[in-house]
């Protein structure tokens, strides 16, 4: 179980958390069930840190994160704070761009490899593996660009070459070794099937976006959270750093210096969200969740998202698409994008665009992270009174977090490394 970095001291129920970002928020709201007194700082004026909903004539605009991906610990959380999730559209298409156009990303090229090489033995799971190496004996290096990479990047927005095994399938961070890759794949079955059922299962969003999220759970702190808070940082009893790892490292250069050096080794990942709102269907995305780019394609992005097939609901009056690029990207780029998968595109099509940039927008799950994560554990067991928690380490997801802070809440004493 991905833990958060760090534990409290026992005999103080008094907790200080900065940062009032997703993480500080479902930290927060864990620990103030379980009776701690909690406090909240927060620099800006806002919650939420790059979750948020912008309302506008055409529709709703994610600045973040554009659902929550549900398992158990999300279940429960959304009934204790009497939220309804709005399910993702089912039976939607998920598509790859492939020689130029999106398709069905399970190609008969690759159905062949996994066929012909599903015997084979993977490599030994060691800490410097990459995805990339455990699947290239498998696939061969021309079909992780094409497929593993864009795959998976949907998640991390990182190439398979860079991203770690361990850090990736967590599931198998123990396991040294599988005999051939059916083996591995029957594992991964059998993973999901012990998996509980759930009422509400897949991507879900809320009446309003996601900020309805973040405001529930902001009305659940309302009293415990100190915005526009100006005074300098200091570990002042139990202390729990929720910014991104470059703020966490500034925050500790005095106090906490062997934390602070590992925490600066983490690095982000640079993304620009844009979303367009359209008078006419991208047609080749009709009924499709969405299309991932693999990279060195002449995109500019590296994903589209459709949010009107995804969540009609909160997508009633026009087209709307999401594009994600791994770079600063201006409107002119994003429109080429459109051009490319959508040859009958007009700027006259344009109803309203949003642009945001993020320059520290998600982790790298590299190795690099992991070795620190794992540094930053061993530095957190001499004291017991500050915890470092976010999504470059108890996981990258909404959910993931959620689990995280569920667990920590239900006994903070203990100290469990994250694999």
């Amino acid at each position: 179980m991905k833990r958060v970095i760090g534990k409290l001291n026992p005999t103080d129920k008094n907790v200080n958390i900065w940062g009032a970002g997703f993480s500080g928020l479902v930290i927060g709201y864990y620990l103030k069930q379980k009776g701690y007194r909690v406090t909240i700082y927060e620099r800006s004026g806002k919650i939420g840190g790059k979750i948020g909903t912008r309302k506008t004539s055409s529709g709703l605009i994610e600045m973040g994160a554009n659902a929550l991906y549900m398992n158990v610990d999300a279940t429960d959380l959304l009934k204790e704070l009497r939220l309804e999730p709005i399910p993702a559209s089912k039976k939607l298409r998920r598509l790859l761009l492939l020689n130029g156009r999106p398709k069905r990303p399970l190609q008969l090229a690759l159905l062949t490899k996994l066929a012909v090489n599903g015997r084979r033995k993977p490599p030994l799971i060691s800490d410097g593996l990459t995805v990339a190496e455990f699947f290239r004996p498998l696939l061969g290096s021309e079909n992780i660009s094409k497929f593993i990479s864009p795959v998976l990047g949907g998640i991390y927005a990182t190439p398979a070459e860079q991203l770690h095994f361990k850090s990736v399938f967590s599931d198998f961070a123990h396991q040294a070794q599988f005999d051939s890759y059916w083996e591995f794949t029957k594992f991964m079955i059998r993973n999901q099937k012990l998996k509980p059922k759930l009422e509400v299962s897949g991507s879900v969003s809320f009446e309003g976006g996601m900020q309805t999220l973040i405001n529930r759970l902001g009305e659940t702190l309302r009293t415990e959270i100190k915005l526009n808070y100006k005074e300098p940082f200091k570990i002042k009893g139990n202390t729990i750093l929720c910014t991104d790892a470059a703020t966490a490292a500034k925050l500790l250069s005095e106090l906490r210096p062997e934390m602070s050096t590992e925490l600066a080794r983490i690095r982000y990942q640079e993304l620009t969200s844009v979303t367009v709102f359209l008078k006419r269907e991208i047609r080749s995305l009709h009924h499709a969740f969405g299309v991932l780019i693999p990279l060195e394609n002449g995109f500019n992005s590296i994903g589209v998202i459709n949010n009107k097939a995804i969540f009609p609901s909160n997508n009633e009056n026009i087209y709307s698409y999401t594009f994600i690029s791994r770079k600063m990207c201006s409107n002119e780029e994003i429109m080429s994008d459109i051009k490319a998968l959508y040859g009958e595109f007009v700027l006259e099509d344009v109803d309203f665009i949003e642009n945001t940039y993020w320059e520290r927008a998600l982790p790298i799950y590299d190795l690099q992270r992991y070795l620190s994560v794992k540094k930053l554990h061993q530095l957190a067991q001499a004291g017991d009174n500050i915890a470092i928690f976010g999504n470059y380490a108890a996981g990258i997801s909404l959910r993931e977090m959620i689990s995280a802070a569920r667990d920590f809440a239900l006994n903070p004493l203990e100290y469990k490394e994250s694999p």
